[in-house]
């Protein structure tokens, strides 16, 4: 039995401390595997772990555009959200995934591929060959664990692994950005609004949330042959939900 999450529009630092934790619980306190879907309270800025603002966007600017930035556990680069649902997903070997990156990736794509397409969504996932020179923003370039409509990218995810436990999430773009805040992380490789496109685009109009995220629980239930009930914290973690350094 896998555990559900369901957070709703939650503040942006406490999304990443959450997903944090929720690893952690996983790798260190026998926690149970779990699929969170959230939202972000405010518009946001997440950079990857490793990732550094490029000059022209400082910190004051970014900020002054009514942005929070934040930093996620896992690698990749920068997603702006606001228009997006985001999912996470934790669990390991113990789950049955092989040690690997690649493998998982293409495992937990093939649930979410599942789901899209009871919405009448046919996505494919990002291929390698498309990766181009590292850019800044997330949704100007596709790669693994990514997946597009007709080449155009509506789903970015990245990963980290502690142990044998991973923590996989992604932003799924359900309304388009809004272009004035969008314009601030153009890619000088590529116009990100020429590579990315929303779940609204695609089908016509926005999905109902709730029926997006039990069409993507449905697919992983039957991709992953796992049976998905809600459920809470447990007492480790709320005893480590406390801040932690993923904020920028």
């Amino acid at each position: 039995m896998w555990r559900l999450l369901d957070h709703g529009p939650s503040p942006p630092l406490w999304n990443m401390i959450v997903d944090s934790i929720l690893l952690r619980s996983h790798a260190e306190a026998g926690g149970p595997p779990t699929l969170r879907f959230y939202e972000w309270a405010r518009p946001t800025l997440s950079l990857g772990a490793a990732q550094k603002l490029p000059e022209q966007l400082s910190l004051a600017h970014l900020t002054a555009q009514g942005l929070v930035v934040v930093r996620r556990p896992t690698g990749g680069r920068a997603v702006l959200h606001g228009g997006d649902l985001t999912y996470s997903i934790v669990a390991g070997a113990q789950e049955g995934f092989k040690p690997s990156v690649t493998a998982v990736y293409r495992r937990l794509c093939r649930g979410l591929q599942a789901g899209l397409a009871r919405l009448g969504v046919r996505a494919l996932p990002g291929l390698p060959q498309n990766c181009r020179a590292p850019g800044f923003n997330c949704f100007a370039q596709t790669a693994r664990g990514d997946l597009t409509w007709q080449g155009r990218k509506f789903m970015g995810s990245a990963q980290v692994w502690q142990g044998s436990s991973f923590l996989q999430h992604g932003a799924i773009l359900v309304i388009p950005v809004e272009k004035n805040r969008q314009q601030l992380l153009v890619d000088p490789i590529q116009e990100a609004a020429e590579a990315m496109i929303s779940l609204a685009d695609i089908m016509g109009a926005s999905p109902p949330l709730t029926t997006l995220k039990a069409a993507l629980l449905q697919g992983l239930q039957e991709e992953l042959g796992i049976t998905l009930a809600a459920g809470e914290f447990t007492p480790w973690e709320i005893s480590n939900l406390t801040a932690e350094p993923t904020n920028v």
